[in-house]
């Protein structure tokens, strides 16, 4: 009998804990759509992190375009835009997007190495649609299937929760933000593709001022996530309950 009771609360403690990393992801891939429709905040991160002193700086250092320090922060600002927007639509036009300078030269942004990164970028938002896609379909099933098993006991929710929240901090302590900026792009992108630019050879680099921008971004979506996450969980929690018969519902396990 306690080995039965021991397994069931095993089988409900493993459904719980992908129906929370479900809502997690949920939430996490909803801020990010979200904070994307406003540029991702680039207007402000770009007064807040000084990048057009950085650009003063590096874009006369950059080594294949010229002149796009000469350009107003509007015109930064819409370049950033642009390529918002190319890798928001499967990276079409990138290698078509331009600047103009004061002379009324036209010049291209970006140049082929770039390009082939954003196109990368364009592929890993396109997966990023198609998982938001998998997680609602699996997210009702889950929480049906934790109203059927019976949810874990509270004890070994806080304990799931804690050793993950812990984990990612401890990581993010030990080795660094940008190491682990780093790591997710050696997990993401192809090997032969790249994806580490210096400032002085790329202007897309500098014009992210890469990684503070990325920095900002994340602490944003995150923010986001924090507030979209409840909603997710008791929403998919009533949704379920609503299409679970109260005799089919089981008691908390402990």
């Amino acid at each position: 009998m306690g080995n039965t009771a021991g397994h069931s609360l095993k089988a409900a403690t493993l459904v719980w804990f992908f129906y929370a990393v479900t809502t997690v992801l949920l939430a996490i891939l909803t801020s990010w759509a979200l904070y994307s429709q406003v540029n991702y905040g680039y207007a402000f991160w770009y007064k807040q992190l000084d990048i057009q002193q950085h650009i003063d700086h590096y874009g006369p250092q950059n080594r294949f375009k010229q002149g796009f320090e000469q350009l107003p922060p509007e015109q930064h600002i819409e370049a950033f835009e642009q390529i918002r927007n190319a890798v928001h639509e499967h990276g079409e036009g990138l290698s078509n997007l331009q600047y103009s300078l004061p002379s009324g030269q036209k010049v291209l942004l970006l140049h082929r190495a770039e390009v082939v990164h954003l196109e990368d970028v364009a592929n890993l938002i396109d997966a990023g649609r198609l998982l938001f896609v998998v997680l609602v379909l699996l997210w009702l099933p889950l929480a049906w299937c934790c109203l059927s098993l019976g949810l874990p006991g509270w004890r070994e929710r806080l304990l799931i929760t804690v050793i993950g929240v812990v984990g990612v901090l401890a990581w993010l302590a030990v080795a660094g933000p940008t190491e682990v900026f780093y790591q997710f792009h050696v997990w993401l992108f192809p090997a032969d593709h790249q994806w580490f630019f210096y400032w002085q050879d790329s202007l897309m680099s500098t014009l992210m001022k890469a990684p503070a921008l990325f920095g900002g971004i994340a602490l944003a979506i995150a923010l986001g996530a924090l507030l979209l996450l409840p909603a997710f969980y008791f929403a998919g929690w009533g949704l379920a309950s609503r299409l679970t018969p109260t005799r089919n519902r089981k008691p908390h396990l402990s």
